[in-house]
């Protein structure tokens, strides 16, 4: 398959960077303090802003907040296990500085953080945590991405993993690719990929051409 993009918006966790190990960490001590089934909240968290997971499991109120802002902080501090997906340094060698923006839930903090970790600087452009008052799967995130780069959304290609932005990108109107397996309810335009390293990237005349080895 082959697509012809202005503008690539990519997701950072599970996309760009493997945390899974030090997420799933911070959330399995979150839900046996708080009495949490382990496996239904981890199915619904992916993808999602960390504020958005826990007011949505414990309640939006400033207790939940705080708790929020704390675990976010303690995750600043973590880099064990993170590494690069497959595939992802040579995508970004390969993509000029202006024609893509990272769009994670991730606050800029921790990005930094987990990005460093991964051997990557943050990039010229970005769509962080604090930057939209609602996250994935809004596409909020994703229409801002666009617009800060001043691309037309659906000019746009939305590279994720987890369901929730997936589906702020198709909401968005933007070609996504995913990187993994469908899930249930995936919409059937959504092109799954198995990696990062199945793309095969090349510019002409400012364009962003995607050479894709689809499942």
């Amino acid at each position: 398959m082959h697509f012809v993009f202005d503008a690539l918006l990519i997701d950072m966790d599970g996309t760009l960077v493997d945390s899974t190990t030090l997420v799933e960490k911070v959330w399995e001590r979150f839900c046996r303090e708080h009495g949490l089934d382990f496996a239904a909240f981890i199915a619904g968290s992916h993808g999602r802003r960390t504020v958005d997971s826990v007011t949505d499991a414990l309640g939006d109120t400033p207790d939940s907040r705080r708790l929020a802002h704390a675990l976010e902080t303690q995750e600043t501090h973590a880099t064990d296990g993170i590494v690069a997906h497959a595939g992802a340094a040579t995508l970004l060698a390969a993509l000029p500085s202006t024609a893509w923006s990272l769009v994670t839930s991730a606050s800029r903090d921790l990005a930094r953080t987990r990005m460093h970790a991964a051997g990557f600087d943050l990039p010229t452009f970005g769509i962080y945590a604090d930057d939209v008052t609602v996250g994935k799967p809004d596409p909020a995130c994703y229409l801002l991405g666009a617009q800060r780069l001043g691309v037309p959304i659906a000019a746009c290609g939305v590279l994720e993993d987890a369901p929730a932005g997936i589906l702020a990108g198709v909401a968005a109107g933007a070609r996504v690719l995913s990187v993994g397996p469908r899930f249930e309810g995936q919409p059937d335009h959504v092109v799954n990929i198995t990696g990062l390293d199945a793309l095969r990237i090349t510019l002409v005349d400012g364009k962003i051409h995607v050479a894709v080895d689809a499942r």
